[in-house]
């Protein structure tokens, strides 16, 4: 078997989408070996964690979909744990969409039904922490959305940003959350995907918390080849 972590780091400075709104995440050590009464030598520690920091896994609730019931704690675990399709798109440059001709190209003679879409470009591996990350990326079309929806996955997870930066509309976001399609975003380390020697379909395992009645959750995600 051979597993790879696709999991951005968090950690203090780490880069944040730059609008005002946005908490930047912040750990604390509480108890630490020099203020434990003990003397038990621990370390216990708090954090604040934006939902949508680093890489992180959106559910319908995030753009207020389906009453606001089909929360980050109720994802399926069917949804969660699966086999995936993978494309890889290294050509693809900055601002340069991903459209249906791209994806269908790359999946031809796969079965998508129920299964997760993996997108990848390279852009986050070699583009994560640079001042204009989240301004230049690649993304997803309105139509390559559309595809998606035909092709019934439940799950699409990429390392670029789903929509067009700067389009406040977001039509990719409305279209697969709108159906229930959970949008896996940030993904990193392809190189190591590439490098192991992983195939066009393995198993993806998606960490996320379980947060009662919120839209997303950080997560850790893992590629596995059996």
């Amino acid at each position: 078997m051979k597993a790879v972590d696709l999991t951005l780091s968090i950690y203090e400075g780490m880069p944040c989408f730059p609008v005002s709104w946005y908490p930047k995440p912040v750990f604390e050590h509480v108890l630490t070996p020099d203020n434990d009464v003990t003397n038990s030598h621990r370390y216990a520690s708090k954090t604040l964690l934006f939902c949508h920091g680093g890489t992180h896994l959106d559910s319908p609730m995030h753009f207020n979909y389906f009453d606001c019931k089909k929360t980050i704690d109720k994802v399926p675990v069917d949804v969660l744990v699966g086999q995936t399709v993978w494309v890889h798109l290294p050509d693809k440059k900055n601002l340069e969409p991903i459209t249906r001709a791209d994806l269908e190209e790359a999946t031809k003679g796969l079965t998508l039904k129920d299964k997760r879409l993996l997108i990848t470009t390279g852009y986050t591996d070699k583009n994560w922490g640079k001042e204009d990350y989240f301004q230049v990326s690649p993304y997803l079309t309105g139509e390559s959305a559309e595809w998606m929806l035909g092709k019934e996955i439940c799950m699409v997870a990429i390392d670029f940003q789903t929509d067009k930066p700067g389009d406040a509309a977001f039509p990719v976001h409305n279209t697969l959350l709108s159906k229930e399609v959970y949008i896996l975003e940030y993904i990193n380390n392809v190189d190591k995907l590439i490098k192991e020697g992983f195939g066009k379909e393995f198993l993806m395992v998606v960490g996320a918390l379980k947060l009662e009645n919120l839209e997303a959750s950080t997560a850790r995600v893992f590629g596995i080849q059996l």
